[in-house]
């Protein structure tokens, strides 16, 4: 092979890979986009919520601040 198929080729397989890359970097965020639509859904269902976000089940009655313990 002379230099210039060399390249041409080089330069082929190049774009190759940055279609295949896009490709796949477009799948990956619309599963994303579609992940994070589905679990916001899932979170709106009161009995799924604890399953999903431990933060749920950590919720409570908010402790009054005295002012002493407020400095401490």
């Amino acid at each position: 092979m002379n230099e210039k198929e060399q390249i041409r080729q080089y330069l082929q397989l190049f774009d190759r890979l940055c279609q295949q890359t896009g490709k796949l970097t477009k799948i990956m965020l619309i599963i994303l986009i579609a992940l994070l639509i589905f679990f916001q859904a899932a979170l709106r269902i009161h009995s799924l919520r604890p399953f999903i976000s431990p933060v749920d089940r950590l919720d409570g009655i908010p402790v009054e601040r005295s002012g002493k313990d407020w400095h401490k």
